[in-house]
């Protein structure tokens, strides 16, 4: 989500509301509700709101990704391996 700045500048915005971040992390809203339930996602309550700030989503991608166990031998889909 874009805002207009006074100088006419872009600024993009840096808290998302749930749905949102659903979109932004490719998940279902009631997903995202659970795991806030659940306090294992970082969010910001501004009175009975919930947002979540970029930052802490990019944060939670990059901490979620699973590196392979070996760089130099990977699966393809079919299965196969390819040197």
């Amino acid at each position: 989500m874009r805002l207009e700045a006074p100088t006419g500048a872009k600024v993009e915005a840096r808290l998302m509301t749930v749905r949102q971040a659903a979109e932004y992390l490719s998940v279902p809203v009631p997903t995202l509700y659970t795991r806030v339930w659940q306090r294992s996602i970082p969010f910001v309550r501004l009175g009975r709101s919930i947002r979540f700030d970029r930052k802490d989503l990019d944060q939670l991608i990059e901490a979620s990704k699973v590196r392979p166990l070996d760089a130099t031998v990977t699966m393809t889909f079919q299965g196969r391996q390819q040197q």
